[in-house]
């Protein structure tokens, strides 16, 4: 800043300028997840992967990837006929070049879903999903092929990834978890109205919950009542999301909010759905964490009583802590330290 300017700019202002930028919050994109020791949030932090996404537009190819015929109709003869005589990789290979080449024209639909029946037929379920999800995005609404429905895609997509799904954690050729959720996403998405949508819903979370991924568990089971009240699978997804969240509430045992959420979301499961299979457990947990989180309080008086030695503060954090835990372990403590205090400083009067 030049002499001039900062006559212009008094010294009393620049320093609130200083101040006031000091104490805004950064911008939550700078802040890693995670940031002043918190766990992660399932509402903030979760951010999914599209492995299953479709290929990207399929264009002209040339060279190797060149079509044998000259048109789209005569390529399509030359695929079928590959496929009749058993030839699955040339006649998939025939394929995808008429959709490479002719995507635009009547044959390509048929093409397209013939690649992902023969990746099907081959037992590459993940470039299968894929290139059904393809034939989903660009052909079915427009052109679907004669005698294949909407339906049955779909249908077939939720078969490749509950195949995949059951592969999980099976060493290092297995599937990956994110792969497999993502195709549960494409499927909810596709038909989201279809009868096992929330399956394919509760099929995510527990993908995720296989690989430890509690947060992005928790976001999927979470996300199912309330995209789907109605359905059967409520009470399951409510009891899932407490477990996941109990197992962070245990990865981050400091952090009092993700304690809280945890807690919160166990007894909002027993309390809509007292009789579940996982009520007993659930009872457990949360009677642990209650635990946990009234020692945090007392352990938060006992340190301005303590350690700060700070009499006014100490009696603040007791009373504060006798109001939200009257019948925590540490409360018989909590009274008989409070009265102590304050008949010292009755007496320092």
């Amino acid at each position: 800043m030049t002499a001039r300017a900062s006559r212009r700019f008094p010294t009393a202002a620049l320093l609130a300028l200083c101040a006031a930028l000091a104490a805004a919050p950064a911008p939550a994109a700078s802040r890693p997840a995670g940031a002043r020791g918190a766990g992660p949030s399932p509402e903030t932090d979760f951010q999914a992967k599209d492995r299953a996404a479709a290929p990207d537009r399929k264009e002209p190819w040339h060279l190797l990837g060149a079509p044998a015929e000259d048109t789209a109709a005569a390529q399509l003869a030359r695929a079928r006929r590959f496929e009749a005589e058993g030839r699955r990789s040339a006649a998939r290979k025939a394929y995808d070049s008429l959709v490479h080449n002719w995507g635009a024209s009547p044959e390509a639909a048929e093409a397209q879903l013939a690649v992902a029946r023969l990746f099907e037929a081959d037992g590459d379920r993940e470039e299968a999903f894929r290139e059904y999800q393809y034939y989903v995005e660009r052909y079915a609404a427009t052109s679907p092929v004669p005698g294949t429905t909407y339906e049955s895609v779909v249908a077939a997509q939720f078969a490749l990834a509950n195949a995949l799904r059951a592969e999980l954690g099976g060493g290092p050729l297995s599937p990956s978890a994110e792969m497999v959720a993502s195709m549960y996403r494409h499927v909810v998405a596709n038909a989201p109205d279809a009868p096992r949508a929330p399956e394919a819903v509760l099929a995510e979370g527990a993908c995720y919950e296989s690989d430890g991924a509690w947060a992005k568990a928790v976001n999927a089971y979470e996300r199912l009542p309330s995209k789907y009240p109605g359905s059967a699978l409520v009470a399951d997804a409510r009891y899932r999301a407490a477990a996941c969240r109990y197992r962070l509430a245990k990865r981050y045992p400091n952090d009092e909010a993700t304690l809280r959420n945890a807690l919160e979301t166990l007894r909002l499961a027993l309390r809509t759905s007292p009789s579940h299979a996982g009520a007993a457990e659930a009872r457990d947990r949360a009677a642990e964490l209650a635990a946990r989180q009234s020692r945090m309080a007392f352990d938060r008086a006992a340190f301005y009583d303590r350690v700060r030695r700070d009499a006014d503060a100490s009696i603040l954090a007791y009373e504060q802590f006798l109001e939200h835990f009257p019948n925590a372990a540490e409360s018989e403590r909590a009274r008989a330290r409070l009265a102590q205090i304050r008949a010292s400083k009755a007496e320092a009067r």
